[in-house]
């Protein structure tokens, strides 16, 4: 009887992993299309990102506040903001592939901590985004030509409550204000 639960264990979770890929791939390949709409395409991407959470979350059966979502996203630090910043340069030969590279190595963060159980230390983390993001690069060309791009994870028109004085949003805005300080400069 323990043989034929841990082959169900095992099947059910070669599915959930397979799924999860999935959901990561289709989330990268919506961040191609929605990444270049002028003004709104970055904020129009971390809607796309938090829907793509939500989704492994719900797969693992998971209940997440919104608040644990952004502060997911917020607790990957540095790289996910400035990589995530450059996103707001007008050009797409960029836009695209980072914007793509980093919502599919969210992805698979995400699906690594929520399988961990979603422990308060992320640092474990860093290596699994840095290489999937590289994995990611490595896929454009797949996840550009996926037909379900077109097709949203989620609402992004939403609009999400944020803590402004939060340390991740305080960072994001330092951030966001060296690019643009570094933008004015051409």
């Amino acid at each position: 009887m323990t043989e034929c639960l841990d082959e169900h264990k095992m099947k059910y979770a070669v599915d959930t992993d397979k799924e999860a890929e999935d959901i990561c791939r289709w989330a990268a390949a919506r961040a191609g299309v929605i990444v270049v709409a002028p003004v709104v395409g970055t904020m129009t991407l971390m809607a796309n990102e938090v829907y793509m959470i939500t989704r492994l979350a719900k797969l693992r059966g998971i209940k997440l506040s919104e608040s644990a979502v952004l502060g997911l996203l917020g607790s990957l630090g540095g790289a996910f903001v400035g990589q995530t910043l450059a996103t707001l340069i007008p050009f797409a030969p960029v836009q695209i592939p980072v914007g793509m590279s980093v919502t599919y190595a969210v992805g698979k963060v995400a699906n690594a901590w929520l399988a961990a159980g979603c422990p308060e230390d992320l640092s474990a983390f860093k290596s699994t985004y840095e290489e999937a993001r590289i994995e990611g690069i490595k896929m454009l060309g797949e996840l550009k030509n996926m037909a379900c791009k077109d097709k949203p994870l989620g609402d992004e028109s939403r609009r999400f409550d944020v803590d402004d004085a939060s340390p991740a949003n305080q960072k994001a805005e330092e951030m966001l204000r060296k690019v643009k300080d570094f933008l004015k400069k051409d």
